[in-house]
C-alpha cells in the first residue's frame, strides 16, 4: 500500500491563505513575510513528518512495508535545499530594504471585485498665461497639452474595482477629484491614495493648461505625456513611461522604472535620472544628462549642447551630436559627433563614424571601429583589453600613427608610409603623414589598417524631425456619471 501525506495540500493552503490575504489588505508585505518567518515552514513541515511516522508506527504500517519507513524522499529534500536558498535570499533582501515601497512590488492580481468608472471634470479659469501647474495622480495615465488659454481644465475617468456599486461610490467619495490653487501654483488632485484599497483605483487623467505654463507632475504607476508647454517640466514616479515634445524650458525626470523616456523637440537643458528600458532624445537645445541604469534602445539625435550619460557599465561624453548615437544591450554606434570625445565602458562594441575633434575610448572587453570622414584627423586614443580594433582612413589623412597589440596581430591594406614591425606575439604599427597622434593599443585580439571605401562614406544628414502637431483635447464630460462594466 502507498502511503499519502498531507504535507502537499497543507503547503498549498498556506500559499493561498498568504496570497488571498494580500488580495483583501493590501499592505500585506508577502515579501517580507516569507523573508523573516520562511524557517516556520521547515519546523512546521518536520513536525507533521513526526506525527505522521508515528501515526504509522501505531497503526502497524511498518510491518506491511517491511518495516521501512522513510521520513522523507529525494523530491522532498530537492524541496527542501530549494527552499533554504529562496528564504536565506528573501532575508539578506530584506535586510537590504529590498521590498521597501518603490523597491520590488509584486503585481495586483484584480480577481475580486468588478470595475466601476467615474467621469472626472474640472477647471480653474483667470490662472494667467504662465501659472506653475503641479499634477498629483498616483496611478494612472496622464496627458497635459498646452493650448492659448488661462485656464486649466481636466478631463478624465476614474476606475475603482469594488464588490458592489455602493462600495464604489463609497471610495469614490473618498477619493474626490480637486483642482485647487494655493499660492503662485494650481494643483490638479485625483487623491487616490486615500481609498481603502489604492492599488484597485486609479484615474486617466487628459489637462489643457496655457502654453506657458511649467509642470510638475508626481505619481507612482502611470505614463505622463506632455507636449506644447513653454516652461520647464518635472516628472517625478515610480514607475511610468514619458513621452514630451515641444518644450520651452528646462526638463527634469526622476524614476524607480521605466519602459521609455522621449523627449523631442525642448529647448531647455534636460537631466535623466533613475532605471527602466528605453530613451530617445531628439532636438535638444541644452545640455542633456542621464544618469541611471538603462538596458534597451538608447537613441540621441541632433544634440546641440554637451551630452552625458553614465551608467554603471558605461560613460559617454560629447561635446555635440549633430548626427546620432545608438546604444544597445553591447553596442555603441555614432556618426556625425563633435568633440571632445569620451567613452569608458566594461564591455561593448564601439563604432564610430564621420567624428571631429579629440576622441578617448577605454574599452574593457569589446571591439573598437573608427572610420574618421575628415582628412584633418584630431588626437585619438583607443584601447581595448580584449577585442579588435579597426582603423578606416580616407586617402591622404593626415596623422601619426602608433599602435601596438600585445598578443594578437595586425593586417594593413592602406598601405605606405605605415609599416608593421613583430615580436613575438606582439606587433607594432607605425607610421605619419604629418598630422596628430593617434594611439591604439590592444591587450588581446587584432589591429586592422585600411581604407575608405565606397560603403565607408558618410551618410548624408538627417532631416529634423518636426513638432508634433497638437491634437485637439476631448470635451470634458458630464461628472459622476457611474457606469459599470
Amino acid at each position: 500500500m502507498r502511503r499519502s501525506s498531507v504535507i502537499g495540500p497543507l503547503i498549498l493552503i498556506v500559499i493561498g491563505v498568504i496570497f488571498l490575504a494580500r488580495n483583501f489588505i493590501p499592505n500585506f508585505r508577502v515579501m517580507d513575510i516569507l523573508g523573516l518567518y520562511w524557517p516556520w515552514l521547515l519546523i512546521g513541515w518536520g513536525t507533521l513528518r513526526v506525527v505522521e511516522i508515528l501515526n504509522w508506527h501505531r497503526q502497524g504500517q511498518f510491518a506491511l512495508n517491511g518495516g521501512r519507513v522513510r521520513g522523507m524522499n529525494g523530491g522532498e529534500w530537492a524541496l527542501v535545499i530549494f527552499i533554504c536558498l529562496f528564504g536565506t535570499g528573501m532575508y539578506a533582501a530584506r535586510n537590504i530594504n529590498l521590498f521597501r515601497p518603490g523597491g520590488i512590488n509584486l503585481p495586483n492580481w484584480d480577481i475580486l471585485g468588478e470595475r466601476f468608472d467615474f467621469q472626472v471634470a474640472g477647471n480653474q479659469t483667470g490662472v494667467g498665461k504662465a501659472p506653475r501647474i503641479v499634477v498629483d495622480n498616483s496611478r494612472g495615465d496622464t496627458r497635459i497639452i498646452g493650448v492659448d488659454t488661462e485656464e486649466v481644465r481636466v478631463t478624465g475617468t476614474k476606475t475603482i474595482r469594488a464588490l458592489t456599486r455602493d462600495d464604489a461610490n463609497k471610495e469614490d467619495k473618498n477619493t474626490n477629484f480637486e483642482i485647487v490653487k494655493s499660492g503662485d501654483q494650481i494643483i490638479v488632485r485625483t487623491n487616490l491614495e486615500r481609498a481603502s484599497n489604492s492599488r484597485q483605483a486609479r484615474a486617466e487623467l487628459e489637462i489643457t493648461v496655457p502654453k506657458g505654463a511649467s509642470v510638475e507632475t508626481r505619481g507612482k504607476f502611470g505614463d505622463f505625456d506632455i507636449e506644447n508647454v513653454a516652461g520647464f517640466v518635472e516628472v517625478t514616479s515610480d514607475n511610468a513611461g514619458v513621452r514630451m515634445s515641444n518644450v520651452g524650458g528646462d526638463v527634469r525626470v526622476d524614476l524607480r522604472k521605466s519602459d521609455i523616456v522621449r523627449i523631442l523637440n525642448a529647448k531647455g537643458n534636460v537631466d535623466i535620472k533613475g532605471r527602466g528600458q528605453d530613451i530617445e532624445l531628439e532636438g535638444i537645445g541644452g545640455t542633456a544628462a542621464i544618469n541611471g541604469q538603462y538596458s534597451g534602445e538608447m537613441k540621441f539625435r541632433n544634440l546641440a549642447k554637451p551630452f552625458r550619460f553614465e551608467s554603471q557599465n558605461t560613460s559617454l561624453r560629447i561635446e555635440k551630436i549633430e548626427g546620432e548615437v545608438e546604444m544597445v544591450l553591447g553596442h555603441l554606434s555614432g556618426r556625425r559627433l563633435v568633440g571632445p570625445i569620451q567613452i569608458t565602458s566594461k564591455s561593448k562594441d564601439v563604432e564610430l563614424s564621420d567624428f571631429s575633434n579629440s576622441l578617448e575610448i577605454d574599452i574593457d572587453r569589446g571591439d573598437i571601429q573608427l572610420r574618421p570622414a575628415r582628412t584633418a584627423i584630431a588626437k585619438i586614443t583607443a584601447r581595448t583589453r580584449s577585442g579588435n580594433a579597426e582603423l578606416v582612413l580616407p586617402s591622404g589623412a593626415k596623422l601619426d600613427l602608433k599602435a601596438e597589440v600585445k598578443k594578437g596581430h595586425i593586417e594593413n591594406s592602406y598601405g605606405a608610409p605605415f609599416r608593421i614591425s613583430e615580436d613575438g606575439r606582439a606587433a607594432s604599427i607605425t607610421g605619419s603623414t604629418g598630422g596628430p597622434e593617434v594611439k591604439i593599443d590592444v591587450d588581446r585580439g587584432e589591429i586592422r589598417l585600411r581604407k575608405w571605401t565606397s560603403e565607408d562614406a558618410p551618410e548624408p544628414p538627417s532631416a529634423a524631425r518636426p513638432p508634433a502637431p497638437m491634437k485637439a483635447p476631448s470635451l470634458p464630460k458630464a461628472p459622476l456619471e457611474i457606469t459599470k462594466q
